[in-house]
């Protein structure tokens, strides 16, 4: 029995929730989201009138401001993202047994064995489903119906936006043999200019080589992009699949060589990724440091925790320790801190309290609980650790 996936893919998502939540945004024609006009972060969305002007998804924002200059930039809030995929997941598991986010603006829905119900085409489904997203959460999709996850992406992306594009059993190669070699998953920027130098840049010229001319040009990459090129990819979906990571990070305005700011961001973060671990039921065995330098040099520190946790405080102390080994490496290195980041990773299914644990760890879970309760009420923002705060914002202790 074939398989039959549906991609469910946001339409400039960031952008889309940003207007939700900011009306002021709403007019404006050429809005870029990720982060002020002056910063050095990267794109997260932008609206189609900024596309079209080429401005992309991790583009440098600084590279955005100079195809777009007449942009409004704007830095969204993740929790308002998180909020809105919820909203979406829910709409789509009222479709399908089978739902698998991808990401927070993407999911895959399982149809497969519903023949009976859907004889012939899935197209009136989709419709159903782009509608119900739309009125549900506010928000537009593109969706592609195919024989796997790679075919039902990919209809998704030609089917962009606001549309839907059904690519049939038997019609895989047909659909495949119109596309550039780089729509294929795997194939980045240097894979197709290597691609591009031995002739190859159409996914029908593969399909018109046998493996072993392919082999004779590309080595090992062969196999692999004969078998995509021809429509192969994987069908199965695992609703119950665990998160890999959470995780927070930031680029910086301006290198940063003084320790104290940078540890309120890891306040902050641990914060925000202990929350986001107990809203999915889930805690961390892993905490990562991420620290980009100045020059870009990038390093990582790990720590695997004795237990695993769901506590800002259990995830920030051992960050903490491995930051202050990792700082003074970049001022060794005569670098300031460009980037920094935390996240929580070797993730499980949270399980009840121990009815023996210390009684301090008690204390603050219970005074974690009280936390959760108020921003559930008023907002994230409404209770924020002190040390989180910009220094000008600080209260001395009374």
């Amino acid at each position: 029995m074939p398989s039959r996936i549906l991609h469910v893919d946001l339409d400039a998502f960031f952008v889309e929730v940003c207007r939700q939540r900011h009306p002021e945004l709403r007019p404006l024609e050429y809005l870029v989201v990720g982060g002020r006009r002056e910063s050095r972060g990267v794109v997260q969305s932008a609206s189609y009138a900024a596309r079209q002007l080429g401005v992309r998804s991790g583009m440098p924002i600084a590279q955005a401001a100079r195809r777009c200059p007449q942009a409004t930039f704007f830095k969204g809030e993740f929790a308002h993202y998180r909020d809105a995929s919820r909203q979406v997941r829910a709409v789509l598991a009222g479709f399908a047994p089978t739902v698998v986010m991808a990401s927070l603006d993407e999911g895959y829905l399982d149809f497969s064995g519903t023949e009976r119900l859907y004889p012939i085409s899935l197209l009136p489904v989709a419709e159903r489903l782009r509608d119900a997203i739309q009125d549900g959460a506010g928000l537009a999709a593109s969706i592609g119906i195919g024989s796997n996850r790679m075919i039902a992406k990919l209809a998704s992306d030609y089917a962009k936006p606001r549309g839907i594009c059904e690519v049939r059993t038997g019609w895989e190669e047909g659909f495949l043999a119109g596309l550039a070699l780089s729509a294929l998953p795997g194939i980045g920027p240097r894979t197709a200019a290597m691609l591009a130098r031995v002739g190859l840049s159409e996914v029908h010229q593969v399909q018109n080589l046998t493996e072993a001319a392919l082999t004779r040009l590309v080595g090992d990459l062969a196999r692999e992009l004969k078998w995509r090129a021809h429509g192969h990819g994987s069908a199965a979906l695992h609703a119950d699949r665990l998160a890999r990571s959470v995780s927070r990070e930031t680029t910086l305005a301006r290198d940063q060589t003084q320790p104290g700011s940078l540890d309120g961001l890891l306040v902050r973060f641990a914060d925000l990724v202990a929350a986001d671990l107990r809203g999915a039921g889930l805690v961390a065995r892993t905490v990562v440091l991420k620290l980009r330098h100045g020059d870009f040099h990038t390093v990582t520190r790990r720590r695997t925790l004795t237990q695993p946790t769901d506590l800002a405080p259990e995830l920030l102390a051992p960050i903490r320790e491995l930051f202050g080994p990792a700082f003074r490496e970049a001022r060794a290195r005569h670098q300031g801190i460009r980037l920094i980041g935390l996240a929580a990773t070797n993730l499980t299914q949270a399980a009840p309290a121990d009815l023996f644990e210390p009684r301090e760890r008690t204390r603050l879970r219970e005074l974690t609980e009280a936390v959760d309760q108020v921003r559930a009420r008023f907002g994230f923002e409404s209770v924020t650790p002190a040390r989180a705060l910009p220094q000008g914002n600080r209260r001395e202790p009374d």
